[in-house]
């Protein structure tokens, strides 16, 4: 009966989506806009992201060996994603944002991606990591606690890593696993049709296990610009006091 509800949900879900699609009202999770209301402006999107179950990002800082770069604002860590830094966001839900191009790319070395993960869970509990990149549709989502692999897959022009039972969460988006060491046949290094469909998907999987790197961009940069602007307020008022 479980399996049942369950296939009927995805059915639904599927409909959903590509009625979305036709009424162009679908929303790229990677692109989100963010901004004022006058005008919304596309951000760049991490590649790689990991999201750690802590409030405690002091700690995580120390974890990762961060110096005082990787506390800039998020705007600047957003800008500055693709390059050799690790930044980490302020807590939200519970949750905190590592991105930056220095964490380790799976299609480099799956195995050096491993013990990074494991490292840090071990030390925080619950993390989990991220990739998608959009021009050769390779991805990866891991989910680790305690050490330990609950769910890992990766795909560069076939599958490097897949281990754990394959998620509620995943078979509702359609995701597509192959087994390891499987390639996609006659389809090239981007895989074909599920390949992208994976790419595109990454962000809607983390928005289920964690957080949305889209929308919790445009929260933090929300609180950016409130706090810009109570400080312009306050010296605005300081100016206007000595002027008087």
């Amino acid at each position: 009966m479980v399996v049942g509800i369950a296939m009927v949900f995805a059915t639904l879900y599927r409909r959903h989506l590509r009625l979305l699609r036709k009424s162009h009202r679908w929303v790229d999770p990677l692109s989100p806009l963010v901004g004022g209301g006058r005008m919304a402006v596309p951000l760049p999107m991490p590649g790689r992201w990991m999201a750690v179950k802590t409030s405690n990002t002091p700690y995580l800082r120390e974890i990762l060996q961060l110096g005082p770069s990787g506390s800039a604002p998020w705007s600047e860590a957003l800008a500055r994603a693709r390059e050799r830094r690790v930044f980490v966001s302020p807590p939200w839900q519970g949750w905190t944002l590592v991105i930056g191009a220095a964490l380790p790319d799976p299609d480099a070395d799956i195995d050096r991606l491993y013990r990074f993960l494991a490292h840090i869970s071990r030390e925080m509990g619950e993390v989990q990591f991220f990739a998608a990149d959009r021009v050769l549709n390779h991805h990866a989502w891991a989910w680790m606690r305690d050490g330990r692999v609950v769910r890992a897959y990766a795909w560069a022009g076939g599958a490097l890593w897949n281990q754990g039972e394959r998620t509620l969460d995943e078979r509702l988006l359609g995701l597509v696993c192959h087994e390891y060491g499987e390639t996609v046949d006659d389809q090239g290094p981007r895989g074909g049709a599920a390949e992208q469909q994976n790419t595109d998907r990454v962000a809607l999987l983390a928005r289920r296990w964690s957080l949305d790197p889209g929308e919790a961009s445009a929260h933090f940069l929300e609180l950016e610009a409130s706090s810009r602007s109570r400080r312009e307020d306050d010296a605005g008022a300081d100016e206007f006091r000595r002027g008087g």
